[in-house]
């Protein structure tokens, strides 16, 4: 079991999460480095029901390449990005690496959408990496 807190910047939106991490992973895909300004999003994926929230993150809603809906779940106040959803993992959050504080926790298994990452982002070769969203 891992114990998990975090919040956003301005602390208006926190959460506690305990349970299992079946995957973390760095996602190079174009709506996750549009919606972190970052080259990529780190994520913890945990169980939704594991994940306790304090406070009303806002929503925004998209479609992904691969037909999904994906909903960004970020604060209202401060726009810091904190989780993310697949319409086709119900049951699971992403839980966005930055805003967790046991830092220590998190070390990414994997690389996916590396298709699309930025040419200058560096992949660590001991990573899986695939080209896509695998299974």
């Amino acid at each position: 079991m891992t114990k998990l807190t975090g919040e956003c910047l301005c602390g208006a939106v926190s959460f506690e999460a305990d349970g299992e991490v079946p995957v973390m992973a760095n996602c190079h895909c174009t709506a996750c480095r549009q919606s972190t300004g970052s080259a990529f999003a780190t994520l913890m994926f945990m169980k939704e029901g594991d994940v306790k929230i304090t406070g009303t993150p806002k929503t925004f809603q998209h479609n992904s390449d691969a037909g999904s809906v994906m909903t960004k779940h970020f604060c209202d106040k401060c726009g810091t990005p904190l989780f993310t959803q697949n319409s086709t993992r119900e049951g699971m959050l992403g839980l966005r690496a930055g805003v967790i504080h046991e830092q220590e926790e998190f070390a990414p298994k994997v690389n996916v959408y590396v298709s699309s990452k930025m040419k200058a982002t560096l992949l660590d070769d001991a990573l899986p990496a695939f080209e896509k969203m695998p299974g």
